[in-house]
C-alpha cells in the first residue's frame, strides 16, 4: 500500500523528512521526473559525470533504486557511451549479495541512465570519518563479507581494479563492494591507453603501477588497504594522491607505525593484512582465504555494527522503509519507449521537466525577440519624414511630370542579402574551431554593444544585430539609421591554437605525454608561465603552480590537478 494520506501544507510530506535520514537530498527543478521506468525523490551525489538519484519505480512497486545520470556532453559522445554499456555490461556479470544488482539502462538522446539496487548505508570513508574505526568484530564481519565479494567477482571473471573505502557500503545487512565504472572484464581490453593509470593511488597495487597488471589479486591488494583504513583511519602507505604515494605504494613496505597500531588492533588480523599486501601478487591470499580466516576466529557474522553506526544504519533504513512508501505521481503524456538492458524496455518522459522548461524559455525568448523586432518596424514607420523630405535620397530620381518620387531601397539594403552575407560571414569565421562549444558559449550576451575589436557578440542564430542604442532587432526589420552588424569575437588562442583532448581523466604532478602538452599550451596562451622548458609536456613543479594560479583566478579547489572542472574551465571561452 502507498501512502495516499492528505498532508496539510504545513506539514511536510514524510518523503521530505526522510530524504535526509536516507542520506539523499531535495530534488531541485530542472532535475527529471522520470527516468526511464524510475521516478527521482532525491540526490545521493554529483560529479563531473553527472548526477546519482535515489528513485522509486514509477509504477508504485517496492523497492529503490540509485540512478546514475550522465552529463549531456559526455553522453552524445559515441565513445563515452560504448565505455558506459561496457561498464553495465561488466556489472552485469556480478550477482552476489555483497555487491548491488543492476536494474537496467537506457538512452534517449538526453537522458543517459544506468539503475542498481540501492543499499541503505554508508559508505566507508564516511563510516569511520563519522563514527570512528571498526572494532576487532566488525574487522573481521568486514573481511568475511569482502572476501565473499571477491570471491563472486573473480567467479564471473570480472577484476574491480578501484576498491577503496568509499566504494565499501556498510548496511544493517553486511558489506558490499560498489562501482564498476572502472572494472575490466578478464576477457576483454583495459579501458585506458598504454602508460595511462585509473583509480585511487593510495589504494592501487604495486603491480598496477609498475607495469599496468591488474587481476583478483590486484584487487586484494587494494582490498587490505581499505581494511587497514577502517581499523586504523590510515591508508598503509600514508595519506594522498601524488606520486610520491604511487612510490611508497609501488616500492616499499607499508608504515611501520600504521602496521604497529593494527597489530594493537588484532595481531591475527594485522598478520593476514601484512600477507595480502606483499609486492608479490602470488604471495597473496585469495579471496576464500579471506572469508575462511574469519570464519575460523569466529567473527565471521557478528550480530550488528558498533554503536553508533549500527544506530546511524538502522535510522536509514527506516527513512528508506518510508520512501518506498511514498506515492509516485503518474506520469505525463509525453512519454516514450526506451529500450533498457537486454530484451527489456521501460517508459520515460520524452521531454524531462528541465528539458520542458529550457524549450518554453527558449520559445519564450523567441517570442519576445519578435515583438521587439514588431516595434522598431512600427517606430520606424510612425516616424520616418514625409517622402517630400527625402526626395533627394533617391538620387535626383523624378516622376515624368516632374514630382519627385518616393525612395526605393537600394540591392546593397536588403535585409535578406545581409542576413545572408551575415551568416557566411559567420559560417567562416567558424572554421578551425573544435566543436560548437565555443560558439554557443561566444554568444550567450541577447544584446550586442558597440566599440572596437572584441567589443561585440553574435547571437545563436546570427538573425539579430545590435542597433545603435544597444537594443536587439530583427535581421529582416527596416532600421532607422545604418547599424552596424555584430561581429562573433575572434575564437580565444588556448582553443584555436592548442590540440583539443576530449578525456577528462585526472592529469597531475608527474604525468606527461599530450594531456600535459594541452594543459601547459592552453594554460601559456592565457598567460601563466609554466616554467623555462615550456610546453615540454611533463607535469613538474612550475606547471603544478601555473595550474593552481589559474584554479584560484577561477575560484576552483585549488590543488595542482586538472580534474573534470580544471579542464572545462581551461576550454571555455572566457
Amino acid at each position: 500500500m502507498t501512502d495516499q494520506r492528505p498532508v496539510s501544507p504545513n506539514t511536510p510530506a514524510p518523503g521530505d523528512t526522510a530524504l535526509p535520514q536516507a542520506g539523499a537530498k531535495p530534488l531541485r527543478p530542472s532535475d527529471p521526473g522520470r527516468i526511464g521506468p524510475y521516478a527521482p525523490v532525491g540526490v545521493l551525489g554529483s560529479g563531473g559525470m553527472g548526477r546519482v538519484y535515489l528513485a522509486r519505480p514509477a509504477d508504485n512497486t517496492p523497492g529503490l533504486a540509485a540512478v546514475k545520470v550522465i552529463r549531456p556532453e559526455y553522453a552524445e559522445d559515441p565513445r563515452f557511451r560504448r565505455r558506459f554499456e561496457r561498464e553495465a555490461s561488466v556489472h552485469a556479470r556480478v550477482h552476489t549479495p555483497r555487491a548491488p544488482d543492476l536494474l537496467g539502462t537506457g538512452f534517449d538522446d538526453s537522458l543517459l541512465w544506468m539503475a542498481t539496487q540501492y543499499l541503505p548505508g554508508l559508505n566507508l570513508a564516511d563510516a569511520v570519518r563519522e563514527c570512528g574505526t571498526l572494532e576487532v568484530a566488525g574487522m573481521w564481519r568486514l573481511v568475511a563479507d569482502l572476501g565473499q565479494a571477491l570471491s563472486a567477482l573473480a567467479a564471473a571473471g570480472v577484476v574491480h581494479r578501484d576498491l577503496k573505502p568509499s566504494n565499501v557500503i556498510l548496511s544493517l545487512r553486511g558489506a558490499h563492494v560498489i562501482d564498476f565504472g572502472i572494472a575490466q572484464a578478464a576477457d576483454s581490453s583495459a579501458i585506458t591507453s598504454s602508460g595511462s593509470r585509473v583509480g585511487t593511488p593510495a589504494f592501487m597495487s604495486p603491480e598496477y603501477l609498475r607495469e599496468g597488471r591488474c587481476d583478483t589479486a590486484s584487487d586484494v591488494f587494494s582490498l587490505a588497504g581499505s581494511l587497514i583504513y577502517a581499523a586504523t583511519g590510515h591508508a598503509p602507505f600514508g595519506d594522498g594522491t601524488g606520486v610520491d604515494v604511487m612510490h611508497r605504494v609501488a616500492f616499499e613496505q607499508p608504515k611501520a607505525e600504521i602496521m604497529a597500531e593494527l597489530a594493537a588492533v588484532d595481531p591475527a588480523l594485522a598478520a593476514l593484512l601484512s600477507a595480502c599486501l606483499a609486492k608479490d601478487p602470488a604471495g597473496r591470499p585469495v579471496p576464500e582465504q579471506l572469508t575462511d580466516a574469519a570464519t575460523g576466529v569466529g567473527h565471521g557474522r557478528t550480530a550488528s555494527w558498533h554503536e553508533p553506526l549500527d544506530a546511524r544504519l538502522l535510522a536509514r533504513r527506516q527513512a528508506c522503509d518510508v520512501l518506498e512508501h511514498v506515492a509516485v505521481p503518474e506520469a505525463g503524456p509525453e512519454t516514450v519507449q526506451l529500450r533498457t538492458s537486454p530484451g527489456q524496455y521501460a517508459i520515460s518522459p520524452q521531454v524531462p521537466g528541465g528539458e520542458r522548461r529550457k524549450k518554453r524559455t527558449a520559445y519564450l525568448a523567441v517570442a519576445a525577440t519578435l515583438a521587439v523586432c514588431a516595434v522598431v518596424a512600427g517606430a520606424f514607420l510612425l516616424t520616418r519624414p514625409p517622402s517630400d523630405e527625402t526626395a533627394s535620397a533617391s538620387a535626383g530620381s523624378t516622376a515624368p511630370d516632374g514630382a519627385p518620387t518616393s525612395p526605393l531601397p537600394s540591392a546593397s539594403a536588403s535585409p535578406s542579402d545581409d542576413g545572408k552575407k551575415e551568416k557566411e560571414e559567420d559560417k567562416g569565421k567558424g572554421k578551425g574551431t573544435d566543436s560548437g562549444e565555443e560558439k554557443s558559449e561566444a554568444s550567450q550576451s541577447p544584446n550586442a554593444s558597440g566599440g572596437g575589436a572584441g567589443g561585440t557578440r553574435s547571437t545563436p542564430a546570427g538573425n539579430t544585430t545590435a542597433t545603435s542604442d544597444g537594443n536587439a532587432s530583427g535581421g529582416s526589420a527596416p532600421t532607422a539609421t545604418p547599424t552596424k552588424t555584430a561581429t562573433t569575437p575572434a575564437t580565444p588562442p588556448w582553443i584555436s591554437q592548442c590540440t583539443y583532448y576530449s578525456g577528462t581523466e585526472l592529469t597531475t604532478s608527474g604525468d606527461k605525454g599530450q594531456r600535459v602538452v594541452q594543459v601547459q599550451c592552453m594554460l601559456t596562451k592565457r598567460g601563466y608561465s609554466v616554467g623555462g622548458a615550456g610546453v615540454d609536456g611533463q607535469f613538474g613543479q612550475d606547471t603544478v603552480a601555473a595550474v593552481r594560479l589559474f584554479q584560484s583566478d577561477k575560484g576552483l579547489e585549488v590543488d595542482g590537478e586538472v580534474g573534470p572542472n580544471t579542464w572545462a574551465a581551461l576550454r571555455s571561452s572566457t
